[in-house]
């Protein structure tokens, strides 16, 4: 999902309703960026569409709320009315303590390298395990690959 278009859009928007020139902006990326940017005609990284959001004084989640419902057809009220549904289910799920548990303070926690492992298949894979069937029956009742039941075995 590109938003290249409705970013240059929205940043149009905003920078014409604020009065900002490219000069005022000049700190957060360059001026010839800023009309590239405006044109379509590059990318923005999200670090760097914050500072910028942040210049023109406008909040970073309302301005990918606008551009979102353009690329949707739809209000922008309503984009925020599905984000907010989101945020609440996510939350209901257990995933905003679980987003929180992976910081410690500001920092990223360290994980262990490689793909990490899925734990209802593994605690699925225990649980047959413990109730007597092989690595190859867990591997062909839960439809996994060997190595995998292989894996969460250990």
């Amino acid at each position: 999902m590109s938003l290249k278009n409705e970013i240059a859009g929205a940043i149009r928007a905003i920078r014409t309703i604020r009065d900002v020139d490219y000069g005022e902006l000049a700190d957060v990326i360059a001026k010839s960026s800023i009309g590239n940017l405006e044109q379509g005609r590059h990318s923005i990284t999200l670090e760097k569409l914050i500072e910028l959001s942040n210049s023109l004084q406008f909040d970073p989640v309302a301005l990918l709320a606008l551009c979102v419902s353009i690329q949707n057809d739809e209000p922008a009220d309503a984009t925020i009315e599905r984000a907010k549904a989101q945020l609440a289910l996510f939350r209901a799920e257990g995933g905003e303590e679980l987003f929180r548990s992976q910081f410690v303070g500001n920092e990223l926690k360290k994980r262990p390298p490689g793909k990490p492992r899925n734990s209802k298949n593994a605690a699925a894979v225990r649980e047959l395990k413990a109730s007597g069937m092989s690595q190859a029956e867990i591997a062909h009742t839960l439809g996994l690959a060997k190595s995998t039941v292989h894996r969460y075995w250990q």
